[in-house]
């Protein structure tokens, strides 16, 4: 039980802006969604579709900026989304740590590895190469770390993930024979990168592959050799971005496809489905087959 003056406090120690309208002094029992609401708990409403719920009744709602809600208590902010996931991590309950020992069983070390802070890694792993993993980041279960990687501090890595193999590159003789090209360089993870389970990271041929400060990636995202993903970018499952592509920051790519070397300029959004075949600068809205712009905006 807290009072809605404690969650207040919090938002301002988080610098998140927001206005409230209310009795401070009201007691909040814990959070619920708003499809399902629970007595006496705060809510969020994201959009237009909340409209379908009864308000009323509901104890505290924290509003997205725009939307109009009449509710017993409402926090109204621009960043409401954020606003809501962080209180439900600072006054919940937290789970008991699933990767523990620091090792797992089975997992497989190899001499040249380097591990920071408080790291966690998980079962039936292989690290092998020159690796680095910075603090406080965690490995799951049946992860692949070969070659030369390096992953930065608060990284996430969950299950099934492959980092450090070659990328699929050949040389072809007049015969059409193929042979596979040797790679030399490798992987850089940034700091506070998230991987999500059974995601593939090539290492680069010559220079890294890099991906940046704060990037997280849902699964099964393919990130091919020689690629540069700039910070806070966005790539939803099943993203693919072929080899020496690059994305600008905070670019969001939505179970798209990246045609090699094309680069996609900072604050962009590349739609479901699309399919980038060349450049596209910043700030704008791409989609379809082959991608086109259909809107300009910042982001």
């Amino acid at each position: 039980m807290i009072k809605i003056k404690e969650i207040l406090k919090f938002l301002d120690d988080e610098k998140i802006d927001y206005v409230f309208q209310g009795d401070d002094e009201t007691e909040i029992e814990g959070f619920s969604s708003l499809k399902n609401y629970k007595q006496n708990t705060f809510t969020w409403a994201k959009n237009e579709k909340a409209y379908q719920y009864g308000f009323s009744e509901k104890r505290l709602v924290i509003v997205q900026e725009g939307l109009q809600i009449a509710a017993q208590n409402v926090i109204v902010s621009k960043e409401s989304k954020r606003a809501f996931f962080s209180l439900i991590e600072y006054f919940a309950k937290p789970d008991e740590p699933i990767l523990s020992p620091m090792v797992g069983p089975g997992t497989i070390i190899g001499d040249k590895v380097k591990i920071g802070k408080d790291v966690m890694i998980g079962a039936n792993c292989v690290i092998q190469g020159d690796i680095e993993i910075g603090d406080y980041s965690r490995i799951w279960n049946n992860v692949t770390i070969i070659n030369n990687v390096k992953i930065g501090k608060n990284c996430e890595v969950q299950s099934g993930c492959v980092i450090g193999h070659d990328g699929f590159a050949w040389n072809e003789s007049l015969s059409h024979e193929k042979t596979m090209i040797k790679h030399f360089g490798g992987v850089e993870l940034q700091d506070k990168v998230y991987l999500g389970p059974n995601c593939v990271v090539d290492r680069g041929e010559i220079d890294n592959t890099l991906i940046g400060t704060g990037t997280k990636m849902d699964a099964n995202c393919f990130v091919a050799h020689n690629v540069i993903i700039g910070k806070n970018v966005i790539m939803i499952t099943g993203s693919k971005l072929y080899g020496s592509s690059e994305l600008g920051e905070n670019t969001y790519i939505a179970s798209a496809t990246v045609r090699n070397q094309c680069k996609i300029g900072a604050n962009s959004f590349i739609g479901m489905g699309a399919v980038v075949t060349a450049d596209l600068p910043e700030n704008i809205v791409a989609a379809g087959i082959p991608a086109r712009i259909i809107k300009k905006e910042n982001r």
